[in-house]
């Protein structure tokens, strides 16, 4: 079965990606036992292994993790604002605030557990220098998104896009656009692989050693 795994199009060449060695994410979980927390330090650690691999000095840093927090309700409000403008772009000054609650977490990556049924998505938080990312993680329904290694990988996929990647056309890679993760096979890394020219622009934006 095909699954969405896409974010709404960021259109990431005109957003900055993440430029400092360590970035910190922020883990909003409803339950301390929604399995989507282990899904994402598996895609963590995989991202953190990819650019361990490239010899670049970034890294993801964390996730600190806060459950049942009282600001969830609206930064759900604020993610499904976002989604009605699907496949735009952000818009600048006409760019809805983001809440102030979203702002003062402070981390350079907010990551949502979301109960609902939205779309996952990665969106900049507009405004805000240096850049920031605020990640929607779909809830889980349905009998492929309970898969584990879809879960993974949609965290995998909206983290690639704070990294600054953006869609590729092979529906078998982990930055597809759309994906169908269910009939791919993983690679070494036990992730679905990322292609060459995705790695070159992941040394492109971090820099050789």
């Amino acid at each position: 079965m095909k699954v969405s795994a896409v974010a709404l199009l960021l259109v990431l060449n005109s957003v900055l990606p993440i430029t400092a060695t360590g970035r910190s994410i922020l883990l909003l979980a409803p339950t301390a036992t929604d399995a989507r927390i282990d899904a994402s330090h598996e895609a963590i650690n995989y991202w953190n292994k990819v650019l361990a691999g490239l010899e670049v000095e970034a890294r993801l840093v964390g996730p600190s993790i806060d459950v049942e927090s009282p600001i969830v309700r609206t930064l759900e409000n604020y993610a499904r604002q976002i989604s009605q403008r699907a496949f735009r772009l952000p818009a600048g000054a006409a760019e809805p605030d983001p809440p102030e609650e979203l702002v003062g977490l402070g981390a350079d990556i907010v990551v949502l557990l979301s109960r609902q049924d939205i779309v996952s998505f990665t969106w900049p938080i507009p405004r805000v220098v240096p850049p920031r990312y605020f990640v929607i993680i779909r809830s889980v329904r349905g009998p492929d998104r309970n898969d584990a290694m879809v879960s993974r990988h949609v965290v995998a996929h909206e983290l690639g896009h704070a990294l600054g990647l953006v869609h590729n056309e092979d529906p078998h890679a982990l930055m597809c656009g759309p994906c169908q993760p269910l009939t791919a096979e993983p690679d070494a890394t036990g992730f679905l692989p990322l292609t060459g020219i995705e790695r070159a622009r992941l040394v492109e934006i971090y820099g050789a050693p």
